[in-house]
């Protein structure tokens, strides 16, 4: 999948130095975002107390300014928004980051917060500052406020964050680990009443990398009259970052409760994912537009026959108390008419072509020694065979077989096979019904 970051003759990102092979491009992008990266911690480069967007912006395009021609750009400049599997062993649920229509607005809100909290500064321990620490790296790597680069920034960023405080954080001694541990964060499994579970991987890579700085200045941001707790909790703006994290992050499970192997149920799928990002990119419309209706879903499959073993149970009920935490529920009105159906589905032919280039690569990636990807892989594709529909839970397996199956070279060939099959599959299907709005960028991300 291309965007406005992406040459669409290379699939390569627009660059300065005119590589067209993403592997030399992305040698070259850590070589010299390394040096940069050097450059910031001694002291050159953007400085000062604030963690906003501008700032943000300002690191991204200091540490890039060798490599990317859009450098300091967010995803927002771009009108991007993409899924991302996560690396995790065994995960199959997306990667759902911040709106980019939000970009700059959450950026600001949680740099407003930070400040209020005088930049973690009076925290006397590395386990206290690990804390919060984890805490905002977590609401900032949500963000995701860049195409490319978002790790090295928040490092750079959360390194100034650090001295400030009196520490030093060393980002290159479990380097591998971060990765996961992040994403754990934005998967969320355990959910806001357990959010400290969530946020438990982050915070030990923030305690066992934390150490405090020595000399006076460090020891002076460590006292304790330098702290500024929140006392009443998050700010406004950041609750309902908060609030809407978590209905985003409950949604995939729901979407596997009302996804079934017929095609209407896959398509409300679909529209369930559809209409809480339109929540999450607007709530003060969104709630009121699709509130009831998501409600409504919400009871069906809740009181589903084949619903009711706890962990089903569980799952609806923690998006019930999302959506309630956004809007009150309401008295309940009477279903309505389900819209009408195409007569008939996507053609036989490309349905055909789909199924044989997933079972192809499942094949490859259980040789390859990724039996859960190719499992969910094989499953996905005998869905779409009897449905011919691609969507909901069955796209997110898709992708994520993907991510993993373009990162072996043995794979390329049947991974490449695989998407162009569910790009046409998905056409034929966007043919014979009409476009969800806000959903351009949605399907088989690169």
């Amino acid at each position: 999948m291309t965007d406005r970051f992406t040459n669409p003759e290379t699939g390569v990102f627009y660059n300065r130095l005119g590589l067209t092979d993403a592997e030399e491009l992305d040698r070259e992008t850590k070589r010299l975002s390394l040096r940069r990266l050097a450059e910031l911690a001694a002291g050159r480069g953007p400085q000062g107390d604030s963690f906003d967007a501008a700032r943000l912006r300002a690191t991204h395009q200091y540490l890039f300014q060798d490599t990317f021609e859009w450098a300091g750009q967010t995803r927002r400049e771009g009108a991007f928004q993409g899924v991302k599997a996560a690396d995790l062993p065994g995960m199959e649920r997306p990667m759902h980051f911040a709106p980019f229509e939000r970009i700059d607005e959450r950026l600001n809100a949680l740099g407003e917060q930070l400040k209020q909290e005088n930049n973690l500064k009076g925290l006397t321990t590395p386990a206290a500052f690990a804390e919060r620490a984890a805490y905002y790296f977590d609401h900032y790597n949500h963000v995701h406020a860049f195409r490319e680069g978002n790790g090295r920034t928040l490092q750079a960023a959360f390194s100034e964050l650090a001295q400030q405080g009196g520490y030093r954080v060393d980002f290159s001694r479990e380097h591998e680990q971060l990765n996961p541990a992040r994403d754990q964060g934005i998967v969320s499994l355990h959910g806001a009443p357990h959010r400290e579970k969530d946020l438990q991987a982050l915070r030990d890579l923030f305690a066992r990398n934390t150490t405090p700085l020595p000399g006076p200045e460090a020891e002076a941001a460590r006292h304790p009259s330098q702290a500024r707790a929140l006392a009443d909790g998050p700010l406004p703006a950041v609750r309902q970052i908060e609030q809407l994290r978590e209905l985003v992050a409950a949604t995939p499970a729901v979407q596997q409760l009302v996804a079934g192997v017929d095609y209407r149920r896959n398509q409300r799928a679909d529209a369930l994912l559809s209409q809480v990002l339109d929540i999450d990119r607007n709530p003060q419309t969104g709630v009121p537009q699709h509130g009831t209706e998501l409600r409504q879903l919400l009871q069906e499959a809740a009181q589903d026959k084949r619903f009711q073993d706890p962990q089903s149970q569980r799952e609806a009920t923690r998006f019930g108390a999302a959506l309630a935490v956004l809007q009150p529920p309401e008295p309940m009105k009477a279903l309505g008419t389900s819209p009408a159906l195409p007569a008939t589905g996507p053609s036989t032919a490309g349905t055909a072509a789909f199924v044989q280039a997933a079972k192809r690569l499942a094949e490859g990636l259980e040789e390859q020694g990724y039996p859960g990807p190719a499992d969910s892989l094989s499953r996905a594709a005998k869905a779409v065979e009897k449905s011919a529909y691609l969507g909901g839970a069955n796209l997110q397996a898709v992708g994520e077989a993907l991510t993993r199956a373009e990162k072996i070279p043995a794979l390329a060939d049947d991974a490449a096979a695989l998407r162009g099959a569910g790009r046409s599959l998905q056409q034929a299907q966007r043919s014979m019904a009409p476009p969800t709005p806000g959903r351009e960028n949605d399907g088989l991300e690169r």
